[in-house]
């Protein structure tokens, strides 16, 4: 049985009646089979788009493989692996058939028993390795990087806030990503499209595709950052994260200067009063909204902000510790030893299971300050606190605009500021904790560097592509919205108002380009 929510539905049946030529041999136009009806909807909208300007095949990836928590027994592995992914996956694949004109091929395709089998012994010869201590994130299968897929894939899907080489499940995600390569170059080698949407390049479903079109010479782009409507990924750079390198730099070389800083300013300011805008739209609740006071002295102490345990660490390049548990345990015994007093504050929209980890946390190092993830960093710098320590989060360009300077450990979208200091080593980062009391800077400074990080990040864009991300925003909103029956009307509008905007048309010539 097809479970489709009248979300799905609406969208569906929106893209089987807009008119399109007739499919053909070539161009092909790849787009994962993300199961999110906003993905569904801006891969329809695009394939839409591309097909009044002429003929178009449109095949869908169907990624579908691992599952969160399927590792707790071998049945509940076994449910999920045969009948689950089956379910879901005809479900989807019928919903991208209203656009769609073939299926790709499928990361879980149980059809292919002999090339699955030589892959899980290839795949247990490596684990047994890893057991005698390789480390994972290096993993390279027929030359593809696959180690920080592996790696970020165990920690979600297992779900563990730290990975352990040994266990069994690690054993199953190296299969999968043997699998995944295997299946991905065979598509690709023998009839490669000329473009290929995916959503995030993160985990082994994600990112094995991803890495092996661009080997291909396959035109790549990622719809998984909310700053920007896509990313053109690239050999040098797979990640589906806003490219942050050179953002001091370019800002610099900006006319109106003073007025962009104040667009900035206005932004991150409504923000610090409790709003959630573009660059926040993940989380479920604003993290300034103040809930109740702090009852700790914080006054000359360093602070933790912890990430959720269970997102993925190598979703930025150069991250110096293999998870989050491991960061943060570092992080602790690093301070105690060198005297420093410091609290830990919780992501304040880490996923449920983070609970545990957090009591666990505690119980490994009692004593410890840990504050209420209610706690505003506004009200932590009223407090007093000299220094922030995250790996790669946001938090770094608001506590600078309050401030205060940062201790990061991954090459991070701050990276090109003097806010924050950056470890590329784990010697680099203890000397860079021992010293976090001896960071502080000209706030001044500081704040027009956290605006002028702000900007780039956020806000470096044509008036009519801000309004069409803003649209967007929008859009992504109300697709979340899955049961609301009178939501679809209005997200049938969205789109037909999305096919006007001169942004979206510009992106299609983009794409169109890459068709060609």
């Amino acid at each position: 049985m097809r479970i489709v929510n009248p979300v799905e539905a609406g969208l569906a049946d929106f893209f089987r009646r807009r008119a399109k030529s007739p499919a053909a041999a070539k161009p092909v136009l790849l787009v994962q089979c993300a199961e999110d009806p906003f993905y569904f909807g801006v891969f329809g909208a695009i394939a839409s788009a591309l097909r009044l300007h002429g003929p178009l095949r449109v095949e869908q990836l169907m990624f579908r493989s691992v599952n969160v928590a399927e590792a707790a027994s071998w049945s509940r592995f076994f449910l999920n692996r045969v009948f689950v992914n089956a379910i879901t996956s005809e479900k989807w694949r019928v919903l991208y058939a209203s656009y769609c004109d073939a299926v790709a091929y499928r990361c879980n395709d149980l059809g292919d028993i002999v090339g699955d089998l030589f892959d899980l012994v290839r795949a247990y010869r490596v684990w047994r390795r890893l057991v005698r201590g390789t480390n994972v994130t290096t993993l390279e299968i027929g030359g593809v990087l696959v180690g920080d897929l592996v790696n970020d894939t165990y920690l979600r899907f297992k779900p563990a806030p730290t990975v352990d080489v040994a266990d069994r499940y690690m054993f199953h995600v190296i299969w999968q990503a043997y699998r995944d390569v295997r299946r991905a170059q065979d598509y690709f080698s023998k009839r490669p499209p000329q473009l290929f949407l995916t959503s995030y390049s993160t985990y082994v479903q994600h990112g094995i595709p991803v890495r092996i079109a661009l080997q291909h010479g396959v035109k790549v782009f990622a719809f998984g950052n909310y700053q920007e409507f896509c990313k053109q990924l690239t050999l040098q750079d797979w990640m589906h994260t806003k490219f942050a390198d050179t953002y001091a730099q370019d800002f610099a070389v900006l006319d109106s200067q003073q007025e962009r800083l104040a667009e900035a300013d206005a932004a991150l300011a409504s923000r610090i009063a409790g709003k959630i805008d573009s660059a926040t739209a993940y989380m479920k609740q604003s993290p300034y909204q103040e809930r109740e006071s702090l009852a700790v002295d914080a006054s000359g102490a360093a602070v933790i902000f912890l990430h959720d345990f269970f997102d993925s660490p190598n979703v930025y390049y150069d991250m110096v510790f293999a998870d989050f548990w491991e960061w943060a345990c570092f992080t602790i015994e690093t301070l105690q030893k060198a005297g420093i007093r410091f609290l830990v504050k919780p992501h304040p929209n880490q996923i449920g299971l983070s609970g545990g980890v957090l009591d666990e946390l505690k119980q490994r190092y009692p004593g410890t300050a840990f504050i209420s993830s209610n706690i505003t960093n506004k009200q932590l710098v009223q407090a007093g606190v000299i220094c922030a320590v995250t790996a790669y989060g946001t938090v770094a360009h608001e506590m600078a605009y309050l401030g205060v300077p940062s201790v990061m450990c991954a090459r991070h979208p701050h990276s090109s500021f003097g806010f924050c200091v950056t470890a590329k080593t784990r010697e680099q980062y203890r000397d860079a904790l021992i010293s976090c009391g001896n960071f502080g800077g000209d706030q001044s400074v500081m704040r027009n560097e956290s605006l002028a990080f702000y900007y780039m990040h956020n806000l470096n864009h044509a008036h009519d592509e801000q309004e069409f991300l803003e649209v967007l925003g929008v859009f992504r909103s109300h697709c979340a919205d899955f049961f609301e029956l009178e939501q679809v009307a209005g997200l049938k509008a969205e789109l037909e108002s999305i096919f006007q905007m001169s942004a979206f048309r510009r992106h299609v010539k983009k794409f169109e380009t890459c068709l060609s």
